[in-house]
């Protein structure tokens, strides 16, 4: 998974850490729903949620077995 940041930018929301990461909203949201966040409750917070650069760089590192599963 390879990060596209933008120049200057230190947080990102939800949707523009998809967009950063070169995935949808939704593969975001179950990438974080698998490995990130503990109870189903949480997801509700995603939303609100701000990411770093360095949160991306780590969510690229667990990858989306779902996604390219689809892909194949």
């Amino acid at each position: 998974m390879k990060i596209r940041l933008q120049p200057g930018k230190s947080e990102y929301t939800e949707a523009e850490a998809a967009q950063a990461l070169g995935i949808s909203a939704d593969q975001f949201r179950s990438l974080l729903m698998h490995h990130v966040v503990q109870e189903q409750e949480a997801l509700g917070n995603i939303s609100l949620m701000r990411f770093r650069p360095s949160d991306l760089l780590l969510v690229s590192m667990l990858g989306l077995p779902q996604a390219n599963e689809e892909a194949g």
